[in-house]
């Protein structure tokens, strides 16, 4: 049985193998495929690929980047069960404790401070390391950032939009933290095609 985040994988392995020359490990093309789908996408495939595959995957990233329906299958609690999930929680508990990580995950917080409160939302954010990570990745993509958030949450309400626009603004505008987000991306990466 196909699941949807072995569609989402194979999706991943035709274009990375279309629009990179070099062979790409699974865990290195979803990387790069969540790279491309995030602000900074050069400053994060240079820290995390090889020159040529970075210039190669810069050339084609709108191609390569992650779509929102893709994003939301691969991380969905229907595609990431078992070990998998385990090992997921496991890699993403230990991203948390750094610092930078955890001033992220306050500034999310405060920009959702409506939704958070709400029951299923809370819980999902308040338990799950997952959940968290998803969220994050969620708000640092260039697009479709509100779709991923609601399926990553169950809901957003209306009223924390304006927060998330002014929190993503101004993340883009003082930069991300590559070293942080290129860490958070390679766990998932990892513990998704390990």
């Amino acid at each position: 049985m196909t699941t949807p985040a072995m569609m989402v994988m194979n999706g991943v392995r035709e274009r990375v193998r279309r629009h990179i020359g070099t062979p790409v490990l699974d865990c290195d093309a979803l990387s790069l495929c969540l790279a491309c789908a995030t602000f900074e996408t050069e400053a994060l495939l240079e820290l995390s690929h090889q020159r040529m595959v970075c210039a190669e995957a810069l050339a084609k990233s709108n191609d390569l980047a992650l779509t929102t329906d893709e994003f939301d299958a691969l991380l969905c609690d229907a595609s990431v069960a078992g070990p998998r999930r385990t090992q997921l929680a496991a890699a993403l508990a230990a991203e948390e404790d750094d610092s930078e990580c955890k001033k992220r995950l306050v500034g999310i917080a405060a920009a959702m401070p409506l939704t958070l409160k709400e029951k299923e939302p809370q819980q999902l954010w308040r338990e799950s390391a997952r959940a968290r990570a998803r969220v994050t990745l969620a708000m640092l993509r260039k697009e479709g950032h509100a779709q991923c958030l609601e399926t990553a949450l169950g809901s957003v309400l209306v009223s924390d939009h304006r927060r998330i626009e002014d929190l993503r603004a101004q993340t883009e505008e003082e930069g991300i933290d590559l070293i942080g987000v290129s860490a958070l991306i390679g766990a998932v990466s990892r513990a998704l095609t390990g």
